[in-house]
């Protein structure tokens, strides 16, 4: 009983204190022994169901936000949305994507091409080889199981990139999702995003696909004509696929995109999901 009474505080205060971050709490538990996370460590679960820092982030499931402590047990309270303090590894500028860091478990870093990433940074961070807390809004945890037991895959990039490849197999993935161990029977596979032009460059015209794992093209695919020379353009981009898939295979999914008809200025940023059901 005295735990209860623990959680529902820590809940009631983090709300409060959260307020218009609009932050989501996810539950409170148990801190492993062995690898115990600190306020604004990125968390897992390990076999016993207990809190332990995060060096993976397929396998992340927030941040803590508190910890309450009853004199005897601890306890992690996650939050896996909104804005929270955060360990950052090395340098970071405002803006940046984040990831979790492999190297320092409970620690972000900056996000590469095809990471998962699960944070932005909200303020400049300096390092140089240690971490530092920095303010970060919490964007895609994953995965995450929602509804129904279904399960949701997010990665992003978040700056406009130059498209670079001139046809379909081309170019490397401008985004790609691996679902280790998927667990589900079927996924919907859908990136959104925006093309331009550079700016002052010329025109483009972009086309976007999604491909799996063996670089076939799946699902629809669609083109964006930015041919106006003169003036700046950009344009809004959805693509979508559906496939069925065994809980256990690995799919990989990759979002595709190259310039034709001569007009190749053409950049891109924008969110993969992937939503699994059982």
């Amino acid at each position: 009983m005295r735990r209860i009474f623990v959680v529902i505080g820590a809940l009631l205060l983090l709300v409060a204190l959260a307020g218009a971050q609009a932050t989501v709490i996810k539950y409170a538990v148990e801190l492993s022994s062995t690898n115990t996370p600190a306020i604004g460590d990125v968390v897992k679960l390990n076999s016993s169901d207990e809190l332990e820092k995060c060096d993976d982030a397929n396998d992340a499931i927030g941040f803590v936000a508190m910890i309450e402590d009853d004199g005897t047990n601890k306890w992690g309270v996650v939050v896996n949305a909104g804005v929270i303090k955060a360990r950052i590894k090395a340098s970071v500028s405002a803006g940046d994507s984040l990831t979790v860091s492999s190297t320092d478990a409970g620690a972000l870093k900056d996000a590469g091409v095809g990471d998962r990433v699960v944070a932005v940074a909200l303020e400049d961070v300096s390092g140089s080889g240690s971490d530092t807390l920095g303010n970060v809004l919490i964007t895609g945890i994953g995965p995450i199981k929602g509804a129904n037991q279904a399960r949701i895959w997010q990665t992003a990039i978040n700056t406009m990139t130059n498209i670079t490849a001139t046809s379909f197999s081309g170019g490397s993935p401008v985004l790609s999702l691996t679902l280790n161990n998927c667990g589900v029977d079927s996924v919907k596979i859908q990136f959104t995003g925006t093309v331009d032009d550079r700016r002052d460059n010329g025109g483009a015209v972009v086309k976007v696909a999604i491909s799996d794992g063996s670089g076939t093209m799946i699902g629809d695919s669609t083109v964006v004509y930015l041919v106006d020379l003169a003036f700046y353009q950009s344009a809004s981009v959805v693509v979508t696929a559906v496939q069925d898939v065994s809980p256990t295979d690995s799919p990989s999914y990759n979002v595709m995109a190259w310039c034709t008809n001569g007009l190749t200025n053409g950049r891109i940023k924008g969110i993969l999901t992937v939503v699994g059901t059982p």
